[in-house]
């Protein structure tokens, strides 16, 4: 069963730690994410992250629709979230969680430790026109849903 922990006080736009299942085994350990229920959406698109260059960052975007499930699958990396009124870092480290990111939400990559690898479930297949890479352009846009009612005002303030 999946364990969903809750966003750390001060942002993060609803981000969640996810506890994925896991098989300890002498010979190796397994851990896995399936379709049809373990993830909020179904996975259209996997990618990964790995050779980034010491102090090097990634991310600084947001997305209009996709929601993703970023894990490390080895080393470590930060993940800070900014919801447009406030932020959450994770650190993740283990490969049997991994950060829920919802829509709407801003989110910078770094601290990569060397031979770390960040693995990527996403909900959609790459289409730039679901991408904010302004910030002022992703606050409007955030601002605009939550008046919509399509999202959930944070209940943080900067």
């Amino acid at each position: 069963m999946t364990d969903w922990t809750p966003t750390p006080a001060g942002g993060g736009a609803g981000c969640r730690i996810v506890d994925l299942p896991r098989i300890t085994d002498p010979r190796g350990n397994l851990t896995f994410v399936e379709g049809g229920g373990q993830l909020p959406f179904d996975i259209a698109r996997v990618y990964y992250l790995y050779d980034v260059p010491g102090g090097e960052s990634r991310g600084g975007h947001a997305h209009h629709d996709l929601q993703q499930l970023i894990i490390a699958a080895a080393g470590s990396f930060d993940v800070l979230v900014d919801d447009g009124s406030g932020t959450a870092r994770f650190h993740l480290n283990r490969s049997y969680y991994g950060l829920m990111v919802p829509r709407l939400t801003w989110r910078e990559l770094g601290n990569f430790s060397s031979g770390s690898v960040c693995l990527v479930l996403a909900s959609q297949r790459y289409e730039e026109d679901d991408y904010y890479r302004s910030y002022d352009d992703f606050v409007a846009a955030r601002r605009a849903a939550e008046a919509a009612g399509e999202i959930p005002a944070p209940t943080s303030n900067r």
